[in-house]
């Protein structure tokens, strides 16, 4: 059945990518109300982000990020968006779930720059909020989030289990995949 569902999730994410294409003839832009939004045009991604079964989740509605072991299941606390500033390159992972904390994006924990476990932190200005969206080796879907501030990747703990804090400091590459 994960296999399956692992299948669906990975045709789903090309399907949409394609049909993007197809419909614009180029990816998605946005000047987009977005709180995070820039003074120039962004690039838009949007959904569920795992690794597997492992998601992105802003825990009870934030302002924590744990480790929501469920999968791309439509959880609500499960949703972001990542915006790219076109200009810079750097990216802001902002929590769009409809929660308290919506509007807000992934950093460091309490906006503390000694803290490299994640919390929900103002985008663009909180410490560890600006990434680098690396699609190199991660498959033709997959995306990995590399910290500037940290100069690591976001990660999970090794043995994470379900409410384990995600890491902006991992030296290694983690590849998620965009569930729709």
């Amino acid at each position: 059945m994960r296999r399956l569902y692992r299948t669906g999730v990975l045709v789903g994410a090309l399907l949409l990518a394609i049909g993007t294409v197809l419909v614009t003839g180029i990816s998605e832009a946005s000047a987009s109300a977005s709180p995070s939004a820039s003074a120039s045009a962004s690039t838009v991604f949007g959904n569920e982000y795992c690794l597997t079964y492992d998601c992105l989740n802003s825990w009870n509605g934030g302002p924590w990020v744990n480790v929501y072991t469920g999968g791309a299941d439509g959880t609500p606390n499960n949703y972001f968006t990542v915006l790219c500033n076109t200009t810079t390159g750097n990216c802001t992972i902002e929590d769009t779930g409809g929660n308290a904390w919506a509007g807000h994006c992934i950093g460091d924990a309490y906006n503390d720059p000694n803290n490299a476990s994640t919390s929900l932190d103002v985008c663009g200005s909180g410490w560890g909020t600006n990434f680098k969206y690396v699609t190199s080796g991660c498959g033709p879907i997959g995306v990995a989030f590399y910290n500037n501030h940290w100069k690591g990747y976001l990660g999970p703990p090794s043995g994470a289990v379900n409410g384990s804090h995600w890491y902006l400091n991992k030296p290694t590459k983690y590849c998620f995949l965009q569930a729709l």
